[in-house]
């Protein structure tokens, strides 16, 4: 897999702040016009017969009809149109800014980070389409650096979003090793807002209708999760033209999620996977898939709990044969006695996901791989806890305080700590470069939070050699999605590689 740049490059805007005024030089409107800016908060010099924008709650308020803009709506309530304010780089040429001055400064240059060549050609790809756009690299392959390199580059205020109150912390470590300013932390605890800020994505969905005026750039963690769900509000919240989104893990192409992050953020502008990297600039690595079975008694309680679920998927399968997973839940959850049954077929997806088996090759695994460091992944918070019991283990979970945590991860990486049990916690950019061992034993798990696992041992360090344990229980729902996750992995290997 190894899309890199994946459509036209857009035409150019440029803007410059000198002097007060804000001189432009506009090609044609378009949604994906060019933005480069030295962002100093000044005001546009406009004419007064243009229409004027600026900043209300979250919303764009536009005294006037810019015109030519369908994403431009009238507000009866207020006398004025509206629109979202993820827009405002659209809308820049066409009327009076009113919004540019509320633009935080930062106070003092981010001195930009070394580049590996991967990594700066992600940068080159975003600056050719125009400042806005996804990059998608594995876990472990410094997509925090990649982001640093482009807030020095844009030279404008800048907020970071992060899914987690970890990787808080852990961003504002790296961000302070290359700016000098204090940074503003928003989550956790903490509100302080800077011209350079980090803020969770639940603080962003509820503060932004304040704050989202304030930065020239955006730059989401995990882009992924905006692909769906009204949390994606939080980023038509801020007005910032310059918008960075990183994964390792983007929708499917052309899906419905792909098209939502291209309108919030861009498109996909350079994307490489493990395979593009192992071995050079990540650690070279091996899956083995270990298969068990249950037990009797284990085997008796799912097939109960499971042929209910089962007998009604087939009836709705025969009725509407393209229903997915999504719309036979549903379908279940309105018929008589449903809800039992989906209450059932969870316990039998839970019973199937870590059975005594995955128990037991957990401890045997451990045993083998020490004193390797190891991180065993579950399904949920229970089971992380079993195999803390089981080998007397530190686990982290979404319930672990901060301090704890940070301190487990500290031992971790010291290896006065030799194991990690957790359950979803550590899926998704927390640092953890010591790992050279992953047991996935949870099971239903998408081909997302599979890749993110992997990629938590794929760090590299000299003559390293990653392996991950991939444990699945036969004959179940958990074989059963575990291919299916493979299907998706290897469609969109496919199409990114077209």
């Amino acid at each position: 897999m190894g899309r890199r740049l994946v459509a036209r490059a857009p035409p150019a805007v440029t803007l410059r702040a000198a002097g007060g005024r804000r001189a432009i030089r506009r090609r044609r409107r378009s949604p994906g016009a060019h933005f480069s800016a030295e962002l100093v908060g000044t005001r546009s010099a406009r004419s007064a017969a243009m229409a004027t924008v600026s900043f209300d709650r979250g919303t764009l308020r536009i005294d006037g009809d810019p015109g030519g803009f369908d994403f431009v709506r009238y507000d009866a309530r207020t006398g004025f149109h509206r629109a979202p304010a993820h827009r405002y780089r659209e809308l820049l040429g066409a009327v009076d800014d009113r919004v540019a001055g509320s633009l935080l400064v930062p106070k003092a240059p981010i001195t930009a980070p070394t580049l590996r060549p991967y990594q700066q050609q992600a940068i080159d790809s975003f600056e050719t389409f125009g400042r806005r756009g996804v990059v998608v690299l594995p876990t472990g392959s410094g997509k925090t650096r990649v982001a640093c390199a482009a807030i020095a580059r844009a030279g404008c205020s800048a907020l970071v979003l992060v899914p987690t109150r970890a990787l808080l912390e852990q961003w504002r470590a790296v961000i302070a090793t290359m700016y000098p300013g204090p940074i503003g932390v928003v989550g956790d605890g903490e509100l302080s807002i800077e011209p350079i800020t980090v803020m969770t994505f639940e603080s962003a969905y509820r503060r932004l209708d304040a704050y989202g005026h304030r930065f020239g750039m955006l730059v989401v963690d995990e882009a992924h999760h905006f692909a769906s769900g009204l949390r994606a509000e939080a980023l038509e919240m801020c007005v910032a033209p310059v918008r960075l989104g990183l994964t390792a893990t983007p929708p499917d192409p052309d899906s419905p999620g792909e098209r939502r992050l291209r309108d919030l953020l861009g498109p996909v502008v350079c994307e490489l996977g493990i395979d593009d990297l192992a071995g050079k600039h990540l650690a070279d690595f091996d899956i083995v898939r270990v298969h068990v079975a249950l037990a009797p008694d284990e085997r008796a309680a799912y097939e109960r709990d499971i042929a209910p679920y089962e007998e009604l998927r087939r009836e709705i399968r025969r009725v509407n044969p393209n229903a997915d997973f999504q719309a036979i839940i549903g379908s279940i959850a309105r018929v008589p006695g449903g809800r039992d049954v989906l209450a059932a077929m969870q316990r039998a997806t839970k019973l199937a996901g870590f059975p005594r088996a995955k128990r037991d090759v957990v401890l045997t695994l451990a045993t083998r791989h020490w004193p390797e460091r190891v991180l065993a992944f579950t399904a949920v918070a229970e089971d992380a806890y079993a195999i803390g019991e089981d080998l007397l283990v530190p686990v982290i979970t979404a319930e672990t305080a901060r301090e704890e945590r940070e301190e487990v991860l500290a031992r971790f990486s010291a290896g006065e700590v030799r194991m990690i049990a957790s359950a979803r916690v550590l899926n998704e950019g927390i640092d953890v470069p010591a790992a050279s061992v992953a047991i996935i034993a949870g099971g239903a798990l998408g081909a997302r939070e599979h890749t993110q696992r992997i990629g938590r041992i794929l760090r590299p360090q000299e003559g390293k050699r990653a392996i991950a344990y991939e444990l699945v229980t036969l004959d179940t729902i958990d074989e059963a999605r575990t291919r299916a996750k493979r299907r998706r992995l290897a469609a969109r290997t496919s199409a990114a590689a077209r």
